[in-house]
């Protein structure tokens, strides 16, 4: 019975250091063949000394994965293989939207707006669907995206459509973020030591989450992945993406147009300043006290509803 489970943890072992030698060749190939669709500029200059530094960094993370997974260091080799295994997709699907030229397309708002505008009667619908893929997987800014919808269909069309878009690609990211990113934190730190570190941030991540979505300084389309393993709940979410998204999404979309605070006027820079140093101050604030900031409106809103019934009585 031993001899059998040695043979199995053998051949176990010895296929997951086949397969992570596979993703890290996958990993070079598609580098090499990446870098290798630049024509001009400085990847192109220096194209070879790039691929033998990217080449390089795979193999020593291939090799380390491979080291602490034999030296049964798990959590090191988890963090190695997760490493090597998104710098393999990255570059793949990078590799894959560059040669269908679809990178290139994107590069600038204009060009956005070109190709959107090259479907015609179907413009609107494209756009939407790129909207859904910038939050799930396109690597492209919002703003870049936000901005051509606004060039295309005006401030108002263009940020109902953007909202279509985004809200239904953030909560598809939250979907996956709850199905895969709590199997996968399980899996790198153990269920014990998740469980541990969500109930330390409880009290915090609604109040964090809805100012980080409410401004623009804040990765909000990776948030959607990570909001999938905190304690917020599908409906929290749901609610918070509708309202924080739309604001955030329309004043962007009139910013842009220089119809909501203009940035071409001394006061509508200073406005702007200000904006932005109420922004920072609030996020060291909320980070410090977001859980006594939730606790507050929570005690509020108790008290009013207690009020309420009361009265009714």
């Amino acid at each position: 019975m031993r001899n059998k489970k040695a043979v199995v943890g053998k051949v176990k072992s010895a296929l997951t250091i086949l397969f992570i030698s596979l993703l890290g060749c996958t990993g070079i190939i598609f580098s090499v063949l990446y870098i290798e669709t630049f024509s001009a500029g400085i990847i192109c200059d220096y194209s070879h000394i790039i691929i033998a530094a990217v080449a390089a960094v795979i193999s020593v993370l291939t090799m380390l994965s491979i080291m602490f997974l034999r030296n049964n260091a798990k959590l090191l080799y988890k963090l190695f293989f997760i490493a090597i295994f998104l710098i393999a997709a990255a570059i793949t699907a990078l590799y894959l939207l560059k040669i269908s030229g679809f990178l290139d397309k994107m590069d600038s708002v204009e060009d956005l707006r070109q190709y959107v505008s090259s479907y015609g009667n179907n413009a609107a619908l494209i756009f939407i669907l790129i909207q859904f893929l910038q939050v799930v997987m396109l690597p492209v800014p919002s703003f870049v995206t936000v901005a051509a919808g606004v060039l295309l269909f005006g401030p108002l069309k263009g940020a109902v459509f953007s909202c279509a878009g985004i809200i239904s690609g953030s909560i598809a990211a939250f979907a996956v973020g709850r199905v895969f990113g709590v199997k996968a934190a399980k899996w790198l730190v153990g269920e014990e030591n998740l469980e541990k570190g969500l109930k330390a941030i409880k009290g915090k991540d609604k109040i964090v989450l809805i100012f980080m979505f409410l401004f623009p300084f804040f990765p909000d389309d990776v948030l959607c992945f990570v909001a999938g393993i905190t304690t917020v709940s599908p409906f929290f979410f749901i609610i918070m993406i509708f309202i924080t998204r739309i604001i955030s999404v329309f004043a962007s979309s009139y910013s842009m147009n220089n119809s909501l605070i203009p940035y071409d006027t001394w006061w509508g820079i200073v406005l702007w300043l200000c904006f932005f140093a109420l922004t920072v101050v609030l996020t060291v604030l909320i980070y410090k006290k977001g859980d006594k900031i939730e606790r507050y409106f929570k005690e509020k809103f108790t008290k009013k509803r207690k009020s309420k019934k009361i009265t009714g009585d």
